[in-house]
């Protein structure tokens, strides 16, 4: 029962990604039987993302002796707040991301629609009896870093919108509120939250560009740099 809840979970996550992406055709006019080839593209481009994603999640999850369980994120706050139907939990980030999509007629895809929680760890056989704030932020760049990798196999294989599902995917996820992936790594570390900013916003934007190779070793020196500057202005020099 509880892989069933989760896998409906990612049923609904991926169904309102490709909302999202596959809303607009940027066909010059409207062809129903386009649009949903389009629909379907996007369809099998965002399941990948999101089997990537929480392959990343799960599998350094367990690496670290823990359990992630994927999730739809929302506001606990306002959930509580309005509680509209008996499916509340599920309402205000797909209505939100779908808004987002048809009021910009698909041209901004909010994509920040899920997130993970521990829900098992073991106390025995680990290094660390409890999972820290530390190893949080670690399973959410793994799950993020996942996305990059097949960011970087789409663009060997030319797949141009499957480049920009996981960059929005990416980028969205980083924002540090609430539940969010960028949250649990700025209060994890936020040495290694400056470092992941710079080293997944820089390949996105030279990856379109440049070659990959070359865009990995400037974002790198580039997230190296911005990583020591602020543990050295930040966080040396106040203690």
């Amino acid at each position: 029962m509880k892989s069933y809840k989760e896998i409906k979970t990612i049923f609904v996550i991926i169904l309102i990604l490709t909302i999202v992406f596959g809303y607009n055709d940027n066909k010059p006019s409207f062809i129903l039987k386009d649009w949903l080839l389009n629909f379907i593209y996007v369809f099998i481009l965002v399941s990948l993302t999101i089997l990537f994603n929480t392959m990343g999640y799960k599998l350094t999850a367990k690496y670290l002796g823990a359990e992630a369980e994927i999730k739809i994120w929302n506001s606990y706050k306002f959930s509580e707040k309005f509680k509209l139907t008996k499916g509340y939990k599920y309402i205000l980030t797909p209505i939100l991301a779908i808004l987002i999509t048809l009021f910009s007629n698909g041209k901004i895809f909010f994509s920040a629609v899920s997130t993970f929680d521990i829900k098992n760890y073991s106390l025995y056989g680990r290094k660390f009896p409890k999972l820290s704030y530390f190893n949080l932020g670690l399973i959410a760049v793994g799950g993020l870093f996942f996305n990059f990798i097949l960011m970087i196999l789409f663009k060997m294989l030319l797949l141009k919108e499957g480049v920009l599902i996981n960059a929005w995917f990416i980028v969205w996820n980083l924002l540090p509120i609430s539940e969010l992936p960028g949250a649990k790594i700025f209060f994890a570390s936020r040495v290694m939250y400056i470092f992941s900013l710079i080293f997944f916003i820089v390949n996105i934007l030279l990856v379109q560009n440049l070659s990959i190779l070359t865009a990995l070793i400037i974002s790198f020196f580039f997230s190296i740099l911005a990583a020591v500057v602020y543990f050295y202005l930040v966080e040396y020099l106040k203690s």
